[in-house]
């Protein structure tokens, strides 16, 4: 048996006060009986101080009596017999109203009606219609009236609650999905700034260190890789604007050109006589959705990325073509094996494109040199191309 908390509410504060206000109507009843005697008087008075007593405690100590379901029951019950006997000794409206709160605290302060305390109410209800020779019919509709009200009143309040907790889950799950929203973002930034960045710095690294190496023995050529590198410095500003750019809008992804992207990528991170690129692209691709080329060329530059940067590859292998339906990225390099791949950051951006477009990618390494990540992506042309 379950009990509402009762008493921190402005409706249960108001019931308490109106209980307190019908006690002392009853108290004032039993004074005005002049054929009582003094000692009947002070028993009935202590009588109906003893019944208030008893329902303020149950009310207030709700959690004991939840946990002691006999003692609930027969506190009830005490409540119910004693209210009965008031109301007939005295017939009076107090008693009547008295006999009501009872079922307002079945109907309003218990999570579950019980039906063996809504029974013995309603048998001293009857008991109490048959000693007072009152018409039956009238007051048996009147009884059944109030018992409609109070179940509809506790229908409207429950439905209330429900409504209150419903809306409390909501905006929880609101506050969780806007989390889960911000941290989605944060990560798309995160590897929108890894993969623009990233490849600009690996290609300065190599410049100024090709640099450094032969300013001493050919300062002409310092000066040209130095001039390439600010070129370099200038292009990764440049993709990081784009970068901001694609964060803001994915629209502005529709115009790239996937081919001429990825030559000027090769060509920005390539080094006289040190590195060596085959690209094999098929035009049908350039056809492709702003998604599918912008998950390309992210795939591709992080590939080349990694092999220079963790491989010290020298020769690369570059191959994009439309077969059927299926669109395959190749990039092979001579670098050196990986048999236990730990996904970087960059690794797991990889997989993030491609299986966000339902396609799947493959990391392969041979057991002495090379690595090359083979990937497979639906085919889906741009509407506007079609």
């Amino acid at each position: 048996m379950d009990v509402y908390e009762p008493l921190k509410n402005k409706p249960a504060i108001l019931m308490l006060v109106f209980r307190i206000a019908i006690t002392l109507l009853v108290l004032y009843e039993i004074l005005m009986q002049p054929h009582l005697s003094t000692e009947a008087q002070a028993a009935y008075i202590a009588g109906i101080l003893l019944i208030q007593l008893n329902d303020y405690f149950r009310i207030r100590l709700y959690l004991f009596f939840r946990n002691n379901r006999m003692l609930y029951f027969g506190s009830m019950a005490a409540s119910i017999a004693g209210i009965g006997l008031y109301m007939v000794q005295f017939d009076s409206l107090a008693t009547d109203v008295y006999f009501v709160f009872p079922v307002i605290e079945m109907f309003l302060y218990s999570s579950k009606i019980q039906p063996g305390l809504l029974a013995f109410h309603m048998a001293v209800f009857l008991y109490t219609l048959i000693q007072l020779k009152a018409d039956v019919t009238h007051s048996l509709f009147a009884y059944l009236a109030m018992l409609l009200l109070a179940y509809l009143f506790r229908s409207n309040s429950l439905q209330k609650k429900k409504g209150e907790a419903l809306n409390i889950e909501l905006s929880e799950a609101n506050a969780k999905l806007k989390e889960i929203t911000i941290a989605q973002e944060r990560t798309r930034i995160a590897q929108e700034l890894h993969d623009s960045i990233g490849h600009g710095l690996v290609s300065l690294k190599m410049h100024l260190e090709y640099a450094g190496n032969v300013a001493d023995v050919n300062p002409q050529k310092t000066k040209e890789v130095i001039t390439k590198a600010l070129a370099i410095s200038q292009a990764s500003i440049d993709d990081l604007r784009k970068a901001v750019a694609v964060l803001k809008s994915s629209a502005l992804n529709e115009r790239m050109e996937l081919q001429k992207s990825l030559n000027q990528m090769i060509n920005s991170i390539q080094v006289k006589g040190r590195l060596a690129f085959t690209f094999d692209f098929d035009d049908a691709v350039e056809v492709a959705t702003p998604d599918i080329k912008h998950a390309i060329y992210s795939t591709v530059r992080e590939a080349v990325t990694n092999g220079l940067k963790h491989g010290k590859a020298r020769t690369f292998y570059i191959e994009i073509k439309k077969c059927r339906s299926i669109i395959q990225v190749v990039v092979h390099n001579d670098g050196e094996a990986c048999n236990h791949l730990q996904k970087s950051h960059g690794i797991r951006g990889i997989e993030e494109r491609i299986y966000s477009l339902e396609g799947t990618v493959q990391f392969s390494s041979d057991h002495d040199r090379s690595f090359a990540v083979t990937a497979e992506i639906p085919y889906v042309a741009a509407k506007e191309l079609v």
